[in-house]
């Protein structure tokens, strides 16, 4: 029989029921917390008695897979690994060469984005192109592009193209040649190293101007500027760009680095004497895929 006293209640009867499931979350989240905790710091004392354990049947295991691989090996007969060494050659050959292919792919991609990244210059815009060939015997001299007439190009814009350097010290972009003739699609150009290339340059440490020339011989990798007045003292490593004097071509453009003392050279003609000295250009002739040529907007 149930007692129904009034004076005598049960102790959780007066709690509502919302706050004992509360109490009994909150109990279990402390448990799994402290299950957590326990497991971090336990894991890792656990994993390295575990690694010490087993290292000796692991390297029991590893030493028998090598002395059977050994084994294997001697017994087979010479043209046999000979002929599995020439597979190996031939497959790190194509390994090699699949190498070479992607990294010439991300210099090609970086080049285009460079390139593509140049606006007008005053007066002048880029006319983007390509080379499309080159003669073995004036590779460094002399290329053609895809681009002509029909596109704006002249002889005597100016050809640039990307420049790469490990150090940062170089600029995004310098002059490479200037276009000699051209077609309506496609356009000859004399880089920096021809023998006829000529443009007018200054050094702005230095404050003077001259002409800049291209190498007298073909082994000769830097170009020859001529004419500075003989207050100039140029030094090794200055920047050498383009100025305004030539019409033809915007300022402003970096074209190479000075390599080298300058000398006086005596003018038998005006009986004058001025500086010589040679220039580097920031990026080899038979390196170059990519051109922007700046041809002056005539609209």
């Amino acid at each position: 029989m149930i007692s129904t006293r009034p004076g005598k209640k049960n102790r959780y009867s007066g709690r509502p029921p919302g706050l004992k499931l509360l109490f009994i979350g909150a109990a279990g989240l402390i448990l799994i917390l402290l299950a957590f905790g326990l497991y971090s710091m336990l894991r890792l004392p656990v994993m390295r008695l575990s690694a010490d354990y087993y290292f000796p049947f692991l390297k029991a295991v590893q030493w028998t897979e090598d002395r059977i691989a050994d084994q294997t090996l001697l017994a087979q007969s010479k043209t046999t690994l000979a002929k599995a060494l020439r597979t190996l050659m031939t497959e790190n050959a194509m390994l090699a060469a699949e190498r070479a292919v992607v990294s010439d792919l991300k210099k090609e991609n970086a080049e285009l984005r460079s390139l593509l990244k140049l606006g007008a210059k005053g007066s002048f815009r880029p006319v983007f192109a390509e080379v499309l060939a080159r003669k073995p015997m004036t590779w460094q001299e002399r290329f053609t592009i895809d681009k002509g007439s029909r596109d704006g190009l002249e002889p005597g814009n100016l050809v640039t193209a990307s420049v790469f350097s490990e150090t940062g010290r170089a600029p995004s972009i310098a002059v490479i040649g200037r276009i000699k003739s051209v077609t309506g699609h496609t356009a000859d150009v004399s880089t920096i190293l021809s023998q006829d290339f000529r443009i007018s340059v200054s050094i702005p440490a230095a404050r003077s101007s001259g002409i800049l020339e291209g190498a007298r011989h073909i082994s000769d990798m830097r170009a020859t500027l001529k004419f500075l007045p003989l207050e100039a003292v140029p030094s090794p490593g200055q920047l050498v760009c383009t100025n305004s004097f030539s019409g033809n071509s915007p300022p402003g453009l970096p074209v190479g680095r000075i390599v080298s003392g300058s000398s006086g050279v005596r003018d038998s003609r005006r009986n004058l004497l001025y500086h010589e000295i040679g220039v580097r250009p920031f990026e080899s002739p038979a390196e170059v895929r990519f051109v922007a040529v700046f041809v002056k907007d005539k609209r």
